[in-house]
């Protein structure tokens, strides 16, 4: 048996839109699954980015001045405190 291209094959009908049919699944699952994809991976890095901005910001946070100072003052006031229970458990 010999091929060229006076050869003649021959498929059923039903055979052939099935073979169709496949294919256009195929074809349709496979963009849909690299739409996905595409979808899921920009998702991805939109989240780096601001997962990035918010460990940045707190890493750079520093408390305004007023509240340092009022932590440093309760903090004075706590040793009085103490003082002042020790000097009374006396």
């Amino acid at each position: 048996m010999k091929i060229n291209d006076q050869s003649l094959i021959t498929i059923p009908v039903k055979n052939l839109l099935a073979l169709i049919a496949i294919t256009a699944v195929s074809v349709w699952a496979y963009f849909g699954i690299e739409e996905r994809l595409a979808f899921l991976e920009y998702n991805y890095k939109m989240l780096q980015v601001e997962v990035e901005e918010n460990d940045t910001w707190i890493d750079d946070f520093q408390p305004p001045s007023q509240v340092l100072e009022t932590v440093k003052r309760v903090r004075e006031l706590e040793l009085k405190v103490r003082e002042l229970e020790v000097k009374g458990q006396k």
